[in-house]
């Protein structure tokens, strides 16, 4: 059972997308690109991202606005 634990907590934790920051659109506000599916992420954080910069989305932490907390957009398609 520990190895079954293991081997799914290794899953999850490696096999998150990655996205390459393209740009820094404004002061907190980027824009990602997926690896593998070329989907496009605009997001909202307090971390300094730089271009180039390979980063999964569950590792970025959410910003808080006016009390409230900023949720991170769902997966969307975008076609090109």
């Amino acid at each position: 059972m520990k190895k079954v634990l293991i081997i799914l907590c290794f899953i999850l934790t490696c096999c998150a997308s990655k996205y390459e920051v393209v740009q820094k659109i404004r002061i907190n506000l980027y824009h990602l690109q997926n690896l593998k599916t070329n989907e496009v992420e605009i997001i909202l954080t307090s971390e300094d991202l730089k271009e180039g910069d390979i980063i999964k989305l569950n590792n970025i932490p959410d910003i808080e606005m006016d009390g409230n907390s900023y949720q991170k957009p769902k997966f969307r398609k975008v076609k090109k």
